[in-house]
């Protein structure tokens, strides 16, 4: 295995958006119908959409490659959209994904220094991010990182809306 993380570019669209999308459906297909998964990463998850972010300065993907196999990302927003009432200058962790072959491998680990790293240099205050209430795995992590629950968010997939806790983490 060798692991290496770096900024994603327009190239990357297309692994990024069958990876998101892989990631996806194999976290929520068990709580959510299959119409709604559909609408949702058809939405999200389009080359066209990836594609227009990539291109947007308010957002950064940054990619985990186990050489030439995308198994990673996380993508960066600098306008962040969890609640008003998070005034502090922050960059939010808008999704962390990981291929479930490589959890347990560090690639989380890495993604989140990268992801402190690119918010350090930006000089923020805090990093925020939304995480669906019973994904256990995804809050142990993040609390282990010293990100704290500070309110809730809605998160809505097709006609299901599901609540997000989110957390910050000052720097």
């Amino acid at each position: 295995m060798n692991i290496k993380i770096r900024k994603a570019t327009i190239e990357d669209a297309e692994a990024l958006a069958v990876v998101g999308m892989h990631t996806f459906i194999q976290t929520w297909a068990p709580f959510t119908s299959p119409g709604n998964l559909k609408v949702y990463v058809e939405s999200a998850y389009s080359y066209e959409t990836i594609s227009q972010e990539l291109a947007h300065e308010n957002f950064t993907y940054l990619v985990a490659f186990d050489n030439e196999k995308m198994i990673g990302f996380v993508k960066l927003g600098r306008k962040q959209e969890l609640g008003e009432w998070i005034t502090d200058k922050c960059l939010e962790i808008c999704r962390l994904y990981v291929l479930k072959e490589y959890f347990d491998k560090k690639v989380g680990k890495m993604l989140m220094e990268e992801s402190i790293a690119v918010a350090s240099k930006e000089k923020v205050q805090s990093i925020v991010l939304g995480v669906w209430e019973n994904n256990h795995r995804a809050l142990a992590f993040y609390k282990k990182w010293g990100f704290e629950v500070i309110g809730t968010h809605p998160f809505v997939v097709g006609s299901q809306v599901d609540t997000d806790l989110v957390m910050k983490k000052q720097l």
